[in-house]
């Protein structure tokens, strides 16, 4: 097992010590994201993650940008709904370089006036030019249409009525308030010793003048920044409905949500068993929909597990004239796996494939940092004590996947399939006619035939 240590900082570190390898990653991993943002702070996370990269206390934006890429290293961050991380990856030589820098990104960061303007116009760019993409836009209808209301289904990036109002106080106070130690992990991967990490951690978080007890402000509603934010499953509404958009194709789009508990161990058996329905390329529905009938170009399944819920989609771009006989073929496909699961031989050939691509990917620190971080923050995170929360050294977590079988995998896809209702939603050049023959709204004898979402009953 990884440990999690607590640092005399406040900030917690999860690393491991690659050796032979011949670069170093981390990252600057914070609990909050999207999903966590009251109402006045839409946008608020997502536009921090602009701003570190503007400029600090030490540093200018270029300064930053140089001292990277000289050493061939790469610099970047994301936010999601779940977390912000600041990551970078260099060679194993510059591993004190590269934290430096990101500790000062983290903490030091300025957020000067005319800097803080002009990436305001930056972000509202972004969200326009994320509308215009039709994978996008169709994303984020299909995430509206099955969590009406819920902050999951927000924009991560927030509207531009959301990002012109923000101030820079509102900002800053919000960074020095939620960016501290205290709520901070820290993953690396690398041929560093962990101890050498910690005590450059230590330095370098003391010298920054950052303190675990230090906090900067309060969130709305009166809460200390800095703390985890609680989050609860979102309600799922098991949608049948479409959205019209000019456009020569259609995105289609079929999910179902479970909620926790979840382990280990079922992450890595559905991971094992989505690459056998619908992520590899000999899966069930890529064989199917694409290469025996030819009803489209591109489909594929995935999911995204988090401590309180886990969605699973499948999903498919296809021509209006082809949609009905796809959303047939699909649902006779999730029928027929919900009803007679895997082969034997499907799934041997889903458990070899998960360790085969497990192994190829641990060549890379950066997979390696992440895959560290998404098991902390899965279990927990950052608690108080040392080794509150840890995760599976690769051959611990290798030699969990080699375990599934048949039995696993049936038993994830039964779990799945299995007596549930599953949302359907579809964006892109159709008429009602085709949702109808589609599945996609209900036949009524006053059908206008006007434009919308159409939503069957809701399920918790």
């Amino acid at each position: 097992m990884i440990p999690t240590l607590r640092l005399p900082c406040g900030a917690a570190l999860a690393a491991e010590t690659a050796e032979g390898a011949r670069s170093f990653a981390a990252g600057f991993w914070f609990p909050i994201g999207s999903r966590h943002e009251a109402p006045r702070e839409r946008g608020f996370v997502h536009f921090v993650e602009h701003m570190a990269f503007k400029g600090t206390s030490g540093r200018s934006a270029a300064a930053i940008s140089r001292e990277i890429d000289r050493v061939g290293g790469y610099l970047n961050a994301f936010t999601d709904r779940d977390s912000i991380c600041i990551h970078c990856q260099v060679p194993a030589s510059r591993w004190r370089l590269a934290l430096d820098v990101l500790s000062d990104m983290a903490f030091n960061s300025v957020f000067k006036a005319e800097d803080f303007e002009r990436e305001r116009e930056v972000i509202v760019n972004e969200i326009l030019s994320a509308r215009d993409d039709p994978e996008e836009r169709s994303h984020d209808e299909f995430l509206g249409s099955i969590w009406p209301s819920d902050p999951l289904a927000r924009k991560i990036a927030g509207e531009p009525e959301d990002i012109r109002r923000i101030t820079r106080d509102e900002l800053y106070g919000f960074y020095r308030a939620e960016f501290s130690p205290r709520s901070l992990l820290v993953t690396a991967s690398g041929p560093v010793p962990v101890a050498d990490l910690a005590e450059e951690l230590s330095r370098l978080a003391f010298a920054s003048g950052a303190d675990a007890g230090a906090v900067g402000g309060a969130r709305e509603g009166g809460e200390p920044g800095g703390a985890q934010r609680a989050c609860v499953a979102p309600r799922f509404s098991a949608t049948r409905g479409f959205s019209r958009a000019d456009m020569e194709q259609v995105h289609f789009y079929e999910a179902i949500q479970l909620d926790s508990p979840f382990s280990e161990e079922d992450y890595y058996a559905l991971a094992a068993f989505n690459g056998a329905l619908g992520e590899a390329s000999s899966s069930r529905l890529f064989l199917s929909l694409r290469e025996d009938k030819g009803l489209c170009y591109s489909v594929y399944s995935a999911f995204a597990m988090s401590r309180t819920e886990c969605l699973w989609m499948a999903s498919a771009n296809v021509s209006e004239a082809q949609l009905p006989a796809l959303s047939a073929e699909m649902d006779r496909l999730l029928d027929e796996a919900a009803e007679g699961g895997l082969t034997e031989e499907e799934s041997a050939d889903a458990v070899s494939r998960l360790v085969g691509s497990f192994d190829l990917a641990l060549e890379d620190t950066d997979f390696r940092m992440r895959r560290i971080a998404r098991q902390v923050l899965f279990s927990g995170g950052t608690g108080d004590a040392d080794g509150a929360a840890g995760a599976q050294e690769p051959d611990e977590a290798r030699a969990s996947m080699a375990r599934l079988d048949q039995g696993d995998l049936n038993a994830v896809c039964s779990r799945l399939l299995e007596g549930r209702e599953r949302a359907r939603f579809a964006y892109g050049s159709l008429s009602r006619r085709t949702a109808r023959a589609s599945g996609l709204v209900a036949a009524k004898p006053s059908e206008t035939g006007r434009p919308g979402l159409a939503k069957a009953a809701r399920r918790g």
